[in-house]
């Protein structure tokens, strides 16, 4: 490859432009933006997205609002009521604040004062404001925010903050804050904690990795860890390129990260171990042109499979998946034309003229083990061959009984303040499961008021799981009109000429969120109403991501089946050969769904993506196997050639197995669950597509061809 010709001959140049462009991205690393939240999971043009934005935007008074909590023994008193009067009047003079509603501001507005006598605070606590006093120890105030961005939102609640630690609290009472923006800026924080942990346990890990496995292959010690420098070198540039596509750090992203050390460290590895095999042969020259011609074009099929896999996940249509997918295969990309590049460069340096000829050194371990699989392989391969099939059998049979986590909450780390509190809050409030009716109008009055409350009530005497209904109706009781209701209750209902009713539900989980969904529209066209109607509200949304993730996954794994065997196809220009190591992978396939049966391990928005990424990294090891077994199979029996394709090409395809389990491994580090899930189920997929690669492939090609041979003779007979 010309491109590897120009590293050797001028090397330090190579080193130099690789070291420019290093520093470059770390200096553009620096605008990379952070977001988080459920906005990412959905294509703008999504219905049941659109809808929700638009009851958000409309409603914003209640969905972007951020909720102080007085907590105390007693927070129905005159000083409580006056602290959070005082609290509220201060706080709304922050740039960016709206409004804020507590009891004490409800008070004033509606009678001008705030009564010292306790025994009408409670009566009046108990009549109007059991939203905001759900029990005598606590007391809410809920702020709202001006649309904004999400970073704007987030300053302003960091503002709050501040404003509430400078106003000294009545004795024994406890101020705490959560809502969107307090959880938005502390998942942000976490992001950077949770990469710089899963950063530094995938380096380590290939440094042991290396250690361990690779010492063993080079003459210079001092070149043990050169592949991780690539690698390293990889991500720094795909770090800084994110903000140059402009792909987000999130929830999801912060894993691609790490989770690149070891995928592509593969690369490197190949190459500088082909060039230890053939510096014992030639100059340093020539060992380096034969490494890069001779294992780049292998490597380059490599990369391309992996690519059909991690792009497979555009497929999708979901921002979040679409941003892995992509940060990933460049990542590699660059790791590739780097191990091509700026490996021969330092190679070159390193080795000048004068070369250490130094045996390699065994490693009897492996190459025991690597022993022991391929006699068992070569003599057993029906039996392989039917356990195979029996657990890909199973594992696509529960395929559907593995439930779906959809609930953005669940993905992030549970032990941030704000998610704690949001959680009290959910309790007090109803919890997530919450559905609201937004109904058109023609214009509102407290005739269409009471139609709403009758169909709200329709509702939940017709879906079982609606336990109960919230609407206007109730505050124009209470108040004795319409006129009479403050702003702060009645923006919880009505903006303009739309009404939104609250219907509360037991649903928990995307199938009963989606039942639920179904039930209410059902009996909402039963009932009738004369307007537009659409249905929104957290479940909903979670019910949405469920059907997305469902479709995605099928979507995924078809393109990226499909991709793979018209690749294969062209190259091999033959069925068998292309089909074979697609078979082992989706004996992997069926592995991974049992383990997640098993271990009751949930699918999420990011582990669906695992079949097409399994599809395209663990389709390189059946490869290697199928490749060395005709190759073998021209010079010796079928049974001889499996032994050797296992044990000559497994040593290389081990090591390069062993670097992708540690890039995945290092995200069971990470304090987001859904990353932990994501890097177990990966180190299993990875582990399984080795140990496929090293039965079923084999298996499947010894019995297939006794098979033709059998078809022939007796094709042959009959003639």
């Amino acid at each position: 490859m010309k491109i590897g010709e120009t590293a050797i001959k001028k090397p330090g140049i190579v080193l130099i432009f690789t070291g420019i462009i290093i520093i470059i991205s770390m200096i553009s690393a620096i605008n990379v933006e952070m977001i988080s939240g459920i906005d990412s999971f959905f294509a703008k043009e999504n219905k049941a997205y659109q809808n929700y934005k638009i009851y958000e935007k409309n409603f914003q008074r209640v969905t972007g609002a951020i909720f102080i909590l007085l907590k105390g023994d007693d927070v129905i008193s005159y000083e409580s009521f006056e602290y959070m009067l005082k609290l509220g009047e201060e706080i709304e003079k922050i740039e960016g604040v709206e409004k804020v509603t507590s009891p004490a501001s409800i008070l004033e507005e509606s009678i001008g004062y705030i009564p010292s006598d306790e025994m009408l605070l409670k009566d009046l606590s108990d009549r109007f404001f059991t939203d905001l006093i759900p029990k005598p120890t606590l007391a809410m105030l809920m702020i709202e925010v001006l649309p904004a961005e999400a970073k704007k939102q987030e300053e302003i609640a960091k503002n709050i903050e501040t404003k509430i630690r400078s106003i000294e609290a009545p004795s024994g009472f406890t101020i705490e804050i959560t809502g969107s923006p307090v959880l938005g800026y502390q998942i942000k924080s976490e992001i950077m904690e949770s990469l710089r942990t899963t950063m530094m346990t995938s380096i380590l890990l290939m440094i042991l990795f290396l250690v361990v496995t690779f010492s063993g292959v080079v003459r210079k010690k001092v070149t043990t860890l050169l592949p991780l420098l690539i690698s390293v070198s990889a991500v720094i540039i795909t770090y800084g390129l994110m903000p140059v596509f402009g792909i987000p750090l999130s929830e999801h992203t912060n894993g691609a990260l790490p989770m690149l050390i070891g995928l592509s460290i593969e690369y490197a590895v190949q190459i500088q171990n082909r060039f230890e095999e053939e510096i014992r042969k030639h100059g340093v020259d020539e060992a380096l042109k034969l490494s890069i011609s001779r294992t780049g074009r292998a490597l380059s099929l490599a990369f391309l499979t992996t690519a059909i896999g991690f792009l497979s996940m555009l497929s999708a249509g979901v921002p979040a998946m679409s941003w892995f997918g992509i940060i990933s295969t460049i990542g590699l990309l660059i790791a590739l034309i780097l191990s091509l590049t700026f490996l021969p460069a330092i190679l070159k340096l390193i080795e000048g003229r004068r070369v250490e000829r130094k045996e390699i050194e065994k490693i009897p371990k492996l190459e025991k083990g690597l022993s022991i699989i391929s006699n068992l392989t070569a003599n057993r391969p029906f039996g392989i061959l039917v356990f195979a099939i029996f657990i890909c059998g199973f594992g696509f049979y529960v395929s559907p009984m593995i439930e779906l986590e959809t609930n953005y909450n669940k993905y992030i780390p549970q032990e941030l303040p704000a998610i704690q509190k949001f959680r009290e809050l959910e309790e007090i409030a109803g919890g997530q499961t919450i559905y609201t009716l937004v109904l058109e109008t023609n214009g509102v009055d407290t005739k269409i008021i009471k139609e709403a409350d009758g169909l709200a009530e329709f509702i939940s005497k017709s879906v079982t799981s609606v336990y109960s209904h919230q609407s206007p109706k109730s505050l124009v009781d209470s108040y004795g009109s319409l006129e009479k209701i403050p702003e702060g209750y009645l923006s919880k209902f009505i903006s303009g000429s739309t009404i939104a009713v609250h219907l509360y539900s037991t649903a928990n989980g995307y199938e009963e969120f989606k039942r639920t969904m179904e039930s209410i529209e059902k009996s909402a066209k039963f009932y009738g109403w004369d307007g537009e109607i659409f249905i929104t509200g957290q479940p909903v949304l979670y019910s949405e991501i469920g059907t997305i993730m469902i479709e995605s996954q099928t979507k995924m794994t078809f393109v990226a089946y499909l991709t793979i065997l018209i690749l294969l196809l062209g190259i091999y220009k033959s069925i068998r050969k292309s089909i074979v190591p697609l078979i082992a992978i989706t004996t992997v396939i069926g592995i991974m769904n049992t383990v997640m049966f098993l271990s009751g391990v949930k699918q999420t928005m990011v582990s669906i993506a695992l079949n097409s990424i399994v599809l395209g990294l663990g389709i390189d090891f059946s490869i290697m196997i199928t490749e060395r077994y005709f190759e073998e199979r021209q010079k010796v029996s079928e049974i001889e050639a499996v032994r050797r394709a296992i044990e000559k090409t497994g040593k290389a395809t081990t090591t390069s197995a062993l670097a992708m389990i540690g890039g995945f491994g290092s995200l069971m580090t990470s304090t987001f669950p859904i990353m932990r899930d994501f890097g177990f189920l990966a180190l299993v997929a990875i582990s399984f597509s080795l140990l496929a690669a090293f039965t079923v492939v084999p298996a499947f090609l010894m019995i297939t061809e006794k098979v033709t041979r059998k078809l022939g003779l007796r094709i042959t007979s009959i003639k």
